[in-house]
């Protein structure tokens, strides 16, 4: 084997780990990212799905998205969704959230493949956490239609602000 193949093959391995690393660095990874499940038969609205995460730190400002998956059956346009957070400190704030997911001609504004439709919702933009500890949220729906059929996941991701 000559020594050119040798320095050739170093080569290619450092460029792949060198461009591995360029790629990685440049992605700010989420803190949390979890997604629930909704049961097939349906997100009846006393099913809130539930999350979980940790503050430790007071100086950074966050950005948390709602993520909904449905499928191309969905039967409404908008969707509205009941918030609960509750604080280290045991304080709660509520909340609902509007959400449009398809133009007037029945258009869906998320992401999709085949039968299935993803959105991100803006929950909370730009914001610092004013207390250390554990932050619970609780996601319900709030549609009239009990159980909620075609919504096939919900879930949450929370980020640094950039």
């Amino acid at each position: 084997m000559s020594s050119f193949s040798l320095i050739g093959e170093k080569l290619s391995a450092f460029t792949v780990f060198f461009c591995i690393i360029s790629l990685t660095s440049c992605y700010d990874f989420p803190i949390v990212s979890d997604s629930k499940a909704i049961d097939s038969e349906g997100w009846y609205s006393e099913d809130s799905v539930s999350f979980e995460w940790e503050v430790d730190n007071l100086d950074l400002r966050y950005n948390a998205f709602v993520d909904i998956r449905h499928t191309g059956h969905y039967s409404f346009s908008n969707l509205y969704l009941i918030t609960n957070l509750t604080f280290p400190n045991g304080k709660q704030k509520r909340d609902t959230i509007h959400v449009t997911l398809a133009d007037d001609r029945g258009n869906w504004f998320g992401s999709g493949l085949g039968d299935l439709v993803d959105h991100r919702i803006a929950f909370i933009e730009n914001k610092e956490f004013p207390i250390k500890g554990t932050y619970k949220l609780k996601i319900a729906q709030g549609m009239r239609q009990d159980p909620l059929k075609a919504i096939t996941d919900v879930g949450f991701r929370l980020e640094k602000s950039k």
